[in-house]
């Protein structure tokens, strides 16, 4: 729910990123010895995954709890997307996000070529939304304004892999990013493949959605 809204509101969800919040300078990414893939110089416990995928660093404009900045609606903050997908919490107001019998709550864009098992095993980089901010992003949210909210309940959002961009080993023995044409940028990399994630930067979170319900959300109410 990062792109444009349609209408002018205040609603700006938690995982969008600010203007004036800034990457951490790559000067601080280096490759370990024996090219077993990046670290940081200043390496610290919240900079790695607990799968020990490397993330990357960005600033974030708050002001006490608030965050702050003009939002760049097309982009996610890396930090707070991944707060919000480790701990299923609402990417809008980072409360516990809608669940039921049925499941956590996502939300999904329409899609013209949906696979015969439906939406299950798909993967998401959006977390998901409790009630409330559900229905108000299917009213504000440009992309599921144009091509169709889909309303689903999973019970199983396994974590899947992260996006991001993958590095190598430069001429001058400096990490050097790979470039990707078209789709296969934006192509999550599934934990699975160990080989490559040491040399991954990650900068979101995807889960893998499994036991999925498709759901009314107009019939949807809050939980007791």
């Amino acid at each position: 729910m990062t792109n444009t809204p349609v209408t002018a509101s205040r609603l700006v969800p938690y995982i969008t990123a600010r203007h004036g919040e800034q990457a951490d300078s790559l000067s601080n990414l280096s490759l370990r010895p024996g090219s077993k893939g990046l670290f940081y110089l200043d390496e610290g416990p919240r900079d790695r995954d607990e799968r020990g995928v490397l993330w990357a660093r960005c600033s974030q404009s708050r002001y006490g709890n608030e965050i702050t900045g003009r939002p760049r609606w097309r982009e996610v903050h890396p930090s707070r997307q991944r707060e919000c997908m480790e701990e299923l919490r609402c990417q809008v107001c980072v409360q516990q996000s809608s669940r039921t019998a049925l499941g956590y709550l996502f939300l999904a864009a329409q899609q013209t070529d949906v696979p015969a098992d439906g939406w299950e095993g798909h993967l998401t980089a959006q977390p998901p939304l409790c009630l409330e901010h559900a229905k108000a992003a299917v009213e504000q949210c440009g992309h599921l304004v144009r091509a169709g909210a889909v309303t689903l309940r999973v019970r199983v959002p396994r974590l899947y892999g992260v996006i991001g961009t993958l590095y190598r080993t430069g001429p001058d023995g400096e990490p050097e990013p790979v470039e990707f044409d078209g789709e296969s940028a934006t192509t999550p990399l599934p934990y699975k493949q160990r080989q490559l994630t040491p040399w991954f930067l990650a900068s979101q979170l995807v889960r893998e959605l499994r036991g999925v319900t498709v759901v009314d959300l107009d019939d949807l109410v809050p939980a007791a």
